[in-house]
């Protein structure tokens, strides 16, 4: 597991799931974790959080890499996430855009439960 933690206070934890399938081949599996802190302003993002930290889980998998290749195919998938997500994620607004969508989210998942249920 690896913490990566940005200037805005975002920390991003890294954890590598990768798993034998067979005696030679593996399944690549890295789990990305986003996590913000959230303040008394968020108190409505609180209530579907069930507490003071927002998550946002990403996974990548890659199956079936020969064991041969296993490192350089995990290095580049988390390289490539990295230098893909972090210039977003280090922006000022990041934090605010974060907890809007992950409250947007909540909301709508909330709408679909209500009108499935009657």
């Amino acid at each position: 597991m690896e913490e990566i933690i940005l200037r805005n206070g975002v920390k991003l934890v890294v954890e590598d799931k990768t798993a034998v399938l067979t005696a030679d081949l593996y399944m690549i599996h890295l789990t990305f974790t986003t996590i913000v802190e959230l303040d008394d302003a968020d108190a409505e993002l609180k209530g579907f959080v069930g507490g003071n930290r927002a998550t946002l889980t990403r996974e990548l998998k890659r199956p079936a890499v020969h064991e041969r290749e296993k490192d350089a195919v995990r290095d580049a998938m988390k390289e490539s996430f990295l230098a893909t997500n972090l210039p977003y994620m280090e922006r000022p607004k990041f934090v605010g855009r974060f907890k809007a969508k992950l409250l947007k989210d909540f909301r709508e998942e909330e709408e679909k439960k209500k009108r499935s249920h009657g």
